[in-house]
């Protein structure tokens, strides 16, 4: 396994095999260990093998995150890379790579229209049979009918165990509706130090926790997102050494990671 750079410590969080591991800043990890996470080239690949991804992000304001995410996926070895964005995004984010693949099939609008957000999510959804993972909220801005369908393809995506990443702007989604991703086993939230600060005030639970209250805080959210059977997403508080909490069948398991 990984070494580790400094000691090592356990904690129990209450009576159900809920662990948390607190490493040192740094978790050295092997080329061995990384090459498991790119698709090798055979001869018998074909396109769309090695992966296919979504991304669902990308406003007037923001163009860059969601082509960043993309093509950061196809970089790690994913065949496939699509953004579903905004309209007002979809000519600029084409020009920045003809590697991807972009469908400007979102409109921005301040009043939600149920029968709107519905029809802009079925435009994404339509395409979950053909994507391995889906990426929800870069660049996707704090537009109420942008997050409405965010939100919708999210309750879909876990709805149809659809491994998801929910970054930025999703995280809006879910300080809104934790319940969207409750007990989602393939789903990993990361936030940064910003954004996990608001979850843990929201979620915790406790009002007078800290959110700098370092893996306590980390726990109690993490806590706040599980089913009865234990299930939950993982969460990954991005900084120089932030804390990942990952929750499977009852057991949570934190390290450092940089």
């Amino acid at each position: 396994g990984p070494r580790l750079d400094h000691d090592q410590t356990t904690t129990r969080l209450g009576k159900d095999r809920a662990y948390c591991v607190c490493m040192g800043p740094r978790l050295a990890v092997s080329p061995q260990q990384l090459r498991v996470l790119v698709p090798p080239l055979v001869a018998t690949s074909y396109k769309g093998s090695s992966g296919k991804v979504g991304v669902v992000g990308g406003c007037f304001e923001y163009t860059g995150a969601p082509f960043y995410a993309a093509l950061t996926a196809l970089k790690l070895g994913a065949d496939l890379s699509h953004v579903f964005c905004d309209e007002a995004a979809a000519v600029p984010l084409k020009s920045y790579s003809p590697e991807l693949i972009v469908h400007g099939c979102l409109r921005g609008a301040p009043e939600v229209d149920l029968a709107e957000v519905a029809r802009q999510a079925d435009e994404v959804s339509k395409w979950f049979p053909a994507l391995t993972a889906l990426v929800v909220g870069p660049g996707l801005g704090r537009d109420a009918t942008m997050q409405a369908v965010a939100a919708l393809l999210l309750e879909r995506a876990v709805r149809a165990s659809l491994p998801c990443v929910i970054d930025a702007d999703g995280l809006r989604c879910v300080l809104e509706r934790p319940s969207l991703v409750r007990g989602a086993r393939w789903a990993v939230l990361t936030p940064n130090k910003p954004e996990y600060g608001r979850l843990a005030g929201a979620l915790s639970g406790d009002a007078a926790l800290d959110p700098a209250d370092g893996d306590r805080a980390l726990l109690a959210v993490a806590e706040s997102f599980r089913d009865e059977g234990g299930a939950g997403p993982a969460i990954v508080q991005k900084g120089a050494a932030g804390p990942l909490v990952q929750r499977a069948l009852g057991l949570s398991v934190g390290s450092r990671v940089t």
